[in-house]
């Protein structure tokens, strides 16, 4: 069975935006840097679609990860499901198993299923009540919504096409305060003439035009679980926007929309 076009879509959404965030537990979980330390392997990650292959492939040397679209050329280890639709339904935590070739690397396996239930912290139904974890899944979510909003342009969905191509040179700015001196969780979205890119840390370059600053970690939780939102959020003090009010909704419009897609 063919995939649908929105199937395809979030496919391509947890490829490109969700999967790299897998780098951020590499680098600040402790107990998951020291699992991958010394892996070297390639693991291919896709479902059939037709004749298709829609996949992707992670590339393990000594504790970096890349991601790559589309098949790789002779991986250690494939996880492959029978359906897109299937392959989605993991990706959000549900009950789908994939077929798996390699099953002699059993260690390497493990790890690498370890490492993608890590993103099940940024699910709605994650709600940690340590600040590390806190932290972690506010600064994992952040990266992954930054990156899908690009994404989301890159792949051509008409709306956020339009939206993007009505902008001259506009920087998106997320700042998250930290406590004890802690670096701030910061990342943005820069969008230029129809082009968008996402980056990590604060754009020094440019003034944002919408700035999004969050005063605590538990007031992001609060916002990014949607206990409260945006509104509420600003009016009960867990978040500040400054600039555009009409293009700070158009874009947490969008956030909405690929959070539903994504979790």
């Amino acid at each position: 069975m063919s995939a649908t076009p929105q199937d395809l879509m979030t496919a391509a959404l947890f490829f490109n935006a969700a999967f790299p965030v897998m780098r951020v537990v590499l680098e600040d979980d402790p107990k998951m840097k020291a699992k991958f330390r010394d892996v070297r392997a390639v693991v291919q990650i896709g479902a059939k679609n037709g004749d298709e292959l829609v996949a992707c492939h992670l590339v393990f040397d000594r504790g970096e990860l890349t991601i790559n679209q589309g098949p790789a050329a002779s991986p250690d280890l494939s996880l492959n499901f029978s359906t897109v639709a299937k392959m989605n339904v993991m990706f959000r935590g549900g009950a789908a198993l994939p077929g798996i070739k390699g099953l002699s690397k059993i260690g390497l396996l493990l790890k690498v299923l370890s490492l993608l239930m890590s993103l099940m912290i940024m699910m709605p139904g994650s709600r940690p009540k340590d600040p590390v974890k806190k932290a972690l899944k506010v600064k994992m979510s952040l990266y992954m919504i930054t990156r899908a909003l690009s994404t989301y342009n890159k792949l051509g969905n008409p709306e956020m096409a339009e939206w993007c191509r009505r902008q001259p040179d506009r920087i998106y700015q997320f700042i998250v305060d930290s406590e004890g001196g802690a670096a701030p969780i910061a990342c943005y979205l820069r969008v230029k003439a129809g082009k968008s890119k996402s980056g990590h840390g604060i754009y020094t370059r440019r003034a944002p035009f919408v700035l999004f600053h969050f005063f605590s970690v538990d007031g992001a939780m609060k916002v990014l679980l949607r206990d409260v939102g945006f509104v509420p959020g600003v009016e009960q003090g867990y978040v500040e926007i400054v600039g555009s009010p009409e293009y700070a909704m158009n874009l947490n419009d969008f956030m909405s929309l690929l959070q539903g897609m994504l979790t």
